[in-house]
């Protein structure tokens, strides 16, 4: 039996074809080469499937004959049609609903209001003028974010209610009492409604809180905070419905305080993966996409007792100069390393994760290791800027 494969990158594509010996890709148009598939084996099919009839009637008129085992997605757009496709076709999947509560930012918001209050923060959806003129009362500010935002792109902290009133106007942002607090992320796997923790990481913020580091396992985490943190992730899944597959969870710790920030029922991104593969041996992206057919975390070892993904930044400008690869670092190793741009590129303003330009990862024999190269690797410093009209 087939698997359906939806958003594939180069990567994923090639997991999924360790899994399955039949792969039938959804892909939009132009999103991936075709040189990735294998001959007579693999089927490639490109169209919006963000457009649900659309997504609909390809999975009755073209998928149904073919009777694949499952339809998975690991991408954020992917989601929602994966989980209609497996819906029409009756295949394990989560479903659509828990898909959409874990993907609307204020569906999730209200539902946790109700299921369990103590992990959420005071907010204020689209229409929800009142309540949004009380959230100014945070000594902390206030978070506005696109509903269904990804990558980190669109969030501004507000510090007077006059400037969210054009985009409360807009109806499609979410607005948040800023919680503050050391940030973490937790990749997780359930199946039957048990939650199995696979790891935790360490998150570290630049400019719009556009995602800088992740550090694996956290350096600023003790047994008992690493166990309320995982206590709080198991509680907000049950909360949102989720019973099977993989999830991303990002948490906020403050002084005892554990907040929920966002939830995606997917692996996490930024390399996230490699990171889990590394420390605990687990093949994350195999887990997350090969789950409906029976792939689980398997107990492992790690290669190394930490890892940290650190993303280069710039100054906007044009590209005059790029830092070689370090050979070495004191007490850590650089396991790769990749610059996204050229000299002479352009370098606009840090607004979303598309505006980094580059990664380094480092393995140490502790957090606090890979903590000190990853600030000896000065990744704000590795690309070089000058004034774009030089």
């Amino acid at each position: 039996m087939s698997l359906v494969v939806v958003g594939a990158s180069k990567n994923i594509a090639r997991v999924a074809q360790s899994l399955s010996s039949e792969i039938v890709f959804v892909q939009q148009p132009g999103s991936l080469r075709p040189e990735v598939l294998r001959d007579d084996v693999d089927e490639l099919f490109s169209f919006d499937y963000q457009d649900e009839p659309v997504a609909r009637s390809f999975a009755e008129r073209v998928l149904k004959p073919r009777r694949p085992a499952a339809v998975v997605s690991v991408t954020e757009h992917g989601l929602e049609p994966a989980a209609v496709m497996a819906e029409v076709l009756g295949t394990p999947a989560v479903p659509l609903a828990v898909v959409r509560a874990m993907r609307d930012k204020a569906g999730m918001r209200r539902l946790l209001a109700q299921r369990a209050p103590h992990l959420n923060v005071p907010f204020a959806a689209p229409g929800d003028g009142d309540t949004l003129e009380e959230l100014f009362r945070s000594p902390y500010g206030v978070i506005a974010k696109p509903v269904s935002g990804t990558a980190s792109s669109g969030i501004l902290l507000l510090r007077a209610p006059a400037q969210a009133q054009a985009l409360a106007a807009q109806g499609h942002y979410l607005f948040e009492a800023f919680a503050p607090g050391a940030e973490f992320s937790v990749e997780s796997f359930s199946a039957d409604g048990v939650h199995e923790i696979v790891a935790v990481a360490e998150k570290g913020t630049g400019a719009g809180f556009v995602e800088t580091a992740h550090l694996m396992p956290p350096a600023a985490l003790d047994a008992s905070a690493r166990a309320r943190i995982e206590q709080a992730t198991r509680e907000l899944l049950d909360a949102l419905g989720l019973r099977d597959g993989p999830a991303h969870t990002e948490l906020k710790l403050h002084e005892g305080s554990i907040k929920v920030i966002e939830t995606h029922n997917r692996p996490g991104g930024d390399g996230i993966a490699d990171l889990v593969a590394l420390t605990t041996g687990v093949d994350w992206r195999r887990v997350s996409i090969g789950w409906p057919l029976g792939q689980r975390p398997a107990p492992g070892a790690g290669a190394v007792a930490a890892a940290a993904n650190v993303f280069f930044t710039a100054s906007p400008g044009r590209v005059a100069a790029i830092a070689d690869r370090p050979a070495a670092l004191p007490g850590a190793d650089v396991v790769a390393w990749e610059v996204d741009v050229a000299v002479g590129d352009l370098v606009g303003e840090l607004r979303s994760s598309g505006d980094r330009v580059g990664m380094a990862t480092v393995t140490g024999p502790s957090p606090e290791a890979c903590q000190q190269a990853a600030a000896d690797l000065r990744p704000d410093s590795i690309v070089t800027t000058e004034d774009a009209a030089s």
